[in-house]
């Protein structure tokens, strides 16, 4: 009489971390909106009902998923930007940090910049939730720096300041999926030349008066 084999029952927070696996290239390569419970299963190796007993529905494992990767994001730059290191060596550090983290991490970084962002409202205002909380958290890290330069960063030209910066990373690192032959130095360089000519003027006493 043959030997009945006994699957192997794989742990909960085994099982959990195949979901989330999942998801992030679903979610990644398709977007929200087409991005399908079923197919984020059957990748995971699990019914859809075992998944619905880890997330209870496609918004809540949305929503926890990209949670995580902004906290992965923030944590990855702040470590560059919180150093007793010159201004600029850590400005340095932390355009290094911000495509190296699009680089090693591209599903992750698909996930929290989409080319064709979400249209529903709770998906459009999570993704607000997030983006403001992490710039607030880097903003915050970089505080120190402005005041010493003179800038409120608080005041309206100190947000305008921080997040023409932020947008000028996304942007690059947008350019960057599309264009692989360039390297992650020659991006370092290329923002240091944009961002540090504003920076590093400031940073030697040099003023832009209207």
């Amino acid at each position: 009489m043959p030997i009945r084999q006994h699957k192997r029952r794989i742990p909960a927070a085994a099982r959990r971390e195949l979901i989330v696996e999942a998801a992030l290239a679903e979610f990644a390569e398709r977007g929200y909106e087409a991005a399908s419970i079923g197919r984020i299963a059957a990748a995971a190796g699990i019914t859809r009902s075992v998944l619905y007993d880890h997330f209870p529905s496609k918004h809540a494992l949305f929503v926890e998923l990209l949670r995580a990767q902004h906290a992965d994001l923030v944590e990855f730059m702040r470590v560059q930007i919180v150093s007793d290191a010159p201004l600029r060596e850590r400005l340095r550090a932390t355009c290094d940090a911000f495509f190296a983290f699009a680089e090693e991490r591209p599903l992750a970084w698909r996930l929290l910049f989409p080319s064709h962002p979400p249209v529903d409202p709770a998906v459009v205002s999570e993704y607000r939730r997030s983006r403001s909380e992490s710039n607030r958290l880097l903003a915050q890290a970089w505080a120190p720096d402005a005041r010493r330069t003179g800038v409120d960063p608080q005041s309206g030209v100190g947000r305008a300041i921080f997040a023409m910066h932020m947008e000028a990373l996304h942007g690059a690192a947008r350019w960057w999926h599309s264009h692989p032959d360039v390297t992650r130095a020659e991006m370092v360089a290329s923002a240091m030349a944009v961002l540090w000519t504003g920076m590093g003027a400031v940073d030697r006493g040099e003023r832009w008066v209207a």
